[in-house]
């Protein structure tokens, strides 16, 4: 893996196979014992303790089921002492009196209450003093795990992962964050959006290059407004008449219950991640395909959805051809129908991406990757955009909190799973246009930056930093507090304040109002009832706030001051989280008295690290 390139990519299914997957496992087990050779961690003592740690916890769970069995006995217990009275207690009462049954519920009484008092009560005391002095062996013994492994927890910083694929896979280079010369090489060079959709805020973006082409992936929330249903129910009683067996008509009670439904429009919300590629191969070509939807409802299994596929696109060609239209068919039917990607604009354009080599690496995709065929592909014109199921589980989160334990094992385990997985996702999501091979052999042409904006953070950082903000910073006081009402943060530039810039940030949620809709509803006497139905109106509300944002400009010795940067975010001292560090860049809320580079140097004092941010 020297160079760059490597004409295996030409094929990147079988290269991720053979290659790719264990060369960046092993070069992150490496990665790992450097650390841990740096850190000088005792590890065989710590195995020593967890190994008594694991004794205790043992010992732990098998006291904890004996006290909770003695739970049941004590409940049972009661359940039969207090029949016992109450039986005993009806019995004497009666006349004439059953001295039999009050004698035996008396001894039954009398047998509980010794029982409790002398085998459950202290049995159920010395299990829990049992339990408090074992989970206070367990904590003491955990804190000692942490002091023993903290040289090797305090090496641990959030652009690890992006060190480790510019360090494994030489032809993905990461940027330090999506910074302003990268933004308007996708926007002005490839036609990537200046601004998000509204209804689109994002929680993390990682960009860079891959073999030459610039990329960015987002991760968002997104909004949008459906129907919610709503039911009301009204019981009504009326008298109706009927004819008996008898034939003698007669009258009967009737209750009966009326059901109403309305539907009324409200919020939704959903994250969903996506990759942006830009290339400038096929610049005219728009298509959207999306993988055949998958459920209880293919029932003819694949090759029956293949064949219906196959003879769709026929007839779209016979269409085409009899309307003087521009489909024109491929030649690989099979490929044609799976890829499905019907509303093309451009044939000549189409086929010169998806060309032999292409489709059988789409083949390989679909027939065995793990993952099958989950991806979404939409390009316009150079703006290629995927989004794959196995994305959505993408865990962004890099901080060095993923991999804190006071277990050596478990540290090494969540370090290497974690990055093994985060690369995976990405190069699954890759996978969509590394199989074309006109995509990798055309490069993008250095980018002569234009400086074609008066800021340096674009919205789409500036909205990542906000949402790692606390979010009760920024939610509208008004704003319904309920699992389905969430708050999307939108950003614009405000102004610039020496190296950092002010940022507005525009929070967009919903407050609710109460409604109650009388509906008719026809009952079983053919008279018209009012059900009541209550619903709620989602009425918009806003709040408007301020944050200072700045890049750090270098990682400094050994990441000192970025490990700072992340110890501070997760202290006591940002316990109102209204500062956010991520990507090399840094936020603060701006109607705090303290500046943003005055904050910075007070965390490289306090963290460590020397500033030079």
């Amino acid at each position: 893996m020297s160079n760059e390139y490597n004409e295996a990519l030409l094929e990147p299914l079988k290269y991720y196979r053979e290659d790719l997957k264990d060369a960046f496992q092993h070069v992150t087990e490496e990665y790992f014992q450097d650390l841990v050779n740096q850190s000088k961690v005792d590890i065989d003592k710590n195995r020593e303790l967890i190994d008594k740690y694991t004794t205790v916890s043992e010992n732990r769970d098998q006291s904890n089921t004996s006290y909770k069995r003695f739970g049941i006995i004590k409940k049972v217990d009661f359940v039969i002492g207090i029949g016992a009275l109450i039986y005993g207690v009806y019995q004497f009462s009666q006349d004439p009196i059953d001295i039999i049954s009050v004698a035996v519920s008396s001894i039954v009484l009398v047998l509980t209450v010794v029982l409790y008092l002398y085998w459950i009560k202290p049995n159920s005391k010395s299990l829990e003093e049992k339990l408090n002095d074992l989970e206070s062996t367990l904590a003491q013994m955990r804190q000692e795990g942490y002091e023993m492994l903290a040289p090797l927890n305090n090496l641990f910083h959030s652009e690890m992962t992006a060190e480790l694929i510019k360090k494994a896979i030489p032809f993905i280079h990461m940027d330090s964050n999506f910074n302003i010369e990268r933004y308007e090489q996708l926007v002005k060079d490839y036609g990537f959006l200046e601004k998000g959709d509204v209804n689109h805020s994002t929680l993390d973006i990682a960009s860079g290059d891959i073999l030459g082409n610039p990329f960015v992936f987002l991760k968002r929330i997104i909004h949008w407004m459906d129907d919610y249903t709503y039911e009301g129910t009204l019981n009504v009683t009326y008298t109706e008449e009927y004819v008996d067996s008898n034939g003698n008509l007669k009258t009967r009670d009737v209750n009966e219950t009326l059901r109403a439904v309305i539907r009324q429009p409200g919020p939704y919300y959903a994250n969903r991640v996506s990759l942006v590629y830009g290339n400038h191969a096929a610049p005219n070509l728009i298509f959207h395909r999306k993988p055949p939807e998958k459920g209880f409802f293919n029932l003819g299994g694949a090759k029956s959805l293949l064949s219906k596929g196959i003879a769709s696109i026929r007839k779209k060609g016979q269409d085409s051809l009899e309307g003087g239209g521009s489909f024109q068919a491929l030649a690989n039917e099979e490929f044609d129908a799976q890829f499905n990607a019907l509303d093309r604009n451009n044939e000549v354009e189409f086929r010169v991406l998806f060309t032999p080599l292409a489709q059988n690496n789409y083949k390989d995709i679909f027939e065995n990757s793990p993952y099958g065929d989950d991806f979404v592909f939409n390009k316009e014109c150079k703006i290629n955009e995927i989004k794959t199921d196995n994305s959505q589980k993408w865990d962004f989160n890099t901080a060095p909190s993923q991999y804190y334990d006071f277990s050596f094992q478990k540290i090494k385990e969540k370090f290497i799973n974690f990055n093994c997985a985060y690369f995976d996702h990405m190069y699954f999501s890759f996978l969509p246009v590394l199989a074309i091979p006109v995509y990798q052999q055309m490069a993008s042409n250095d980018y002569i930056y234009g400086k074609s904006y008066d800021f340096r953070y674009n919205d789409y950082i500036t909205e990542m930093l906000a949402n790692k903000m606390g979010l009760n910073l920024f939610v509208p006081p008004d704003a319904a507090e309920r699992n389905n009402v969430k708050t999307i943060l939108k950003t614009s530039h405000h102004k610039k304040e020496g190296d950092s810039e002010v940022i507005k940030v525009d929070a967009y949620s919903y407050r609710t109002i109460g409604h109650v809709d009388e509906v008719p509803v026809r009952a079983g006497n053919g008279r018209t009832y009012y059900v009541p139905v209550h619903w709620e109106e989602y009425v918009p509300v806003t709040k408007h706030e301020f944050i200072e944002v700045s890049e750090i400009k270098s990682a400094g010795d050994d990441f000192k001051h970025i490990k700072g940067l992340d110890h501070y975010q997760q202290s006591e001292n940002n316990k109102d989280r209204s500062f956010a560090y991520d990507h090399f860049m840094v936020g603060k809320l701006y109607r705090q008295n303290q500046s943003l580079s005055d904050l910075l140097h007070t965390i490289y004092e306090q963290f460590g690290g020397s500033n030079n941010g």
